[in-house]
């Protein structure tokens, strides 16, 4: 019988796209992952965790699967609507981030209500609003059929206004532990707003140039007070971690740092965070999920980390250029690119050895204990994204960008090329 394993990369990414779909709702939003604690060990994952939901989906628009990607963005505007009063609150006069949470937009809610889970939890998360912010003017952008209205841009305005007066300051960040300034965050606020500014940071991304500034302006202090708050906490993620796997998301999706920060962030991730079943989220992360036993120094590994790292690497293969911390032109050959380009086959191949036979992307491991949130919505999304990548690099440049054949085609098929040889 074939196992995931055995399968071409192209089936292999339709397989994860099934499993990922798997975790898919009704009303387009994706569960974090079918655990549901009915064994009273710890708290459910099958609900909305409002940044999953975003990264999920964003395999869909890899996939050419638009309405879907729609449709989930959708669904995260109308949780926003839902606790828009809690945002224009806050925007207003600033909770207490540690003692008034139930004041803050919940970052999870139940898959059918809507409704907050628990207030007792560090709901202040700069980088689910950066996310949200971005990529809703990306697809204003992209023209993919979002219909927008009035008051969705009167929201959007809003998280606006609530960043402002919560500042570049504190939150929970990413792994909702905290409160702590973090870069992680800070870049993702700082691309939500650059997206809407009127400088045209991101016009590169673009075939037609948009303008969308006149809809939620952002005014130059806003960007100001981000960049200089970015700069302030990096190269750190934060005061206690000098180096933290979510920083890769300022490379992808947001492209928010110079060439210099990003070849650090990948140097320090590499160097330090790196283990064979995954990425370390952080130098001795204590969280390993319910059911799992630490060893002495043992500390959690995340394949999605893998996933990440090849998503980087084969950004930085994509284009021949980057930009410095002038924002001035730095150049590639194609020798480098195509050392990226390795780099990112490299990760991939890490990241499928670490896959279950039926085509899952654990949370992660412990030793080579699995953890129960398997498959972790967000992480599947990510390898699909980084199969698709390389596919797609492959495919305009099959010269320079090969797929190895032990990625490309399934064992049987090399097994008759090798008996033809």
């Amino acid at each position: 019988m074939k196992t995931f394993h055995n399968l071409s990369l192209e089936e292999r990414i339709k397989i994860s796209h099934q499993q990922l779909e798997r975790m898919r709702r009704p009303n387009g939003g994706y569960i974090a992952s079918p655990y549901s604690a009915e064994d009273g060990s710890g708290d459910a994952y099958n609900v909305f965790w409002i940044r999953d939901i975003m990264f999920a989906t964003y395999a869909n628009e890899y996939l050419g699967c638009f309405d879907k990607m729609v449709e989930s963005f959708r669904l995260v505007l109308d949780i926003f609507k839902k606790f828009h009063p809690r945002i224009v609150q806050a925007s207003i006069i600033k909770p207490d981030v540690r003692h008034q949470t139930g004041q803050f937009m919940p970052a999870r809610v139940h898959p059918t209500t809507l409704d907050s889970i628990t207030d007792a939890w560090g709901h202040h998360q700069l980088d689910v609003y950066g996310l949200f912010m971005y990529k809703m003017g990306d697809l204003i952008k992209k023209g993919y059929g979002f219909r927008f209205h009035h008051e969705d841009f009167t929201l959007i305005s809003h998280i606006r206004n609530y960043i402002f007066n919560m500042g570049f300051e504190s939150d929970y960040g990413m792994w909702e532990e905290g409160p702590e300034e973090h870069s992680s965050s800070f870049g993702a606020v700082l691309s939500g707003l650059m997206m809407w500014f009127d400088q045209g940071f991101y016009d590169y991304k673009y075939k037609h140039k948009i303008e969308i500034s006149h809809y939620v302006p952002v005014s130059e202090r806003m960007i100001a007070d981000g960049k200089r708050s970015l700069a302030r906490v990096l190269p750190r993620e934060s005061e206690s971690r000098p180096y933290d796997l979510s920083q890769m998301s300022l490379i992808w999706p947001y492209n928010i740092v110079d060439l210099h920060t990003k070849k650090a962030i990948l140097h320090n991730i590499e160097t330090h965070l790196v283990g064979e079943r995954g990425v370390r989220r952080y130098p001795h992360d204590v969280y390993c999920g319910k059911g799992l036993v630490p060893g002495d120094n043992q500390t959690a590994e995340w394949p999605l980390g893998f996933a990440w790292l090849s998503i980087c690497y084969a950004k930085l293969a994509e284009h021949g250029q980057d930009f410095d911390a002038q924002h001035k032109k730095v150049h590639f050959d194609m020798a480098q690119r195509k050392a990226y380009f390795l780099k990112a086959i490299h990760y991939f191949q890490l990241l499928e050895k670490n896959m279950t036979p039926d085509g899952c992307v654990p949370e992660m491991y412990l030793g080579d204990q699995m953890g129960h949130n398997t498959p972790l919505a967000w992480a599947q999304s990510f390898h699909i994204i980084s199969g698709q990548m390389l596919t797609n690099l492959s495919a305009a440049h099959p010269k320079e960008f090969k797929l190895p054949p032990e990625v490309r085609y399934s064992q049987e098929a090399q097994a008759a090329a090798h008996r033809v040889a």
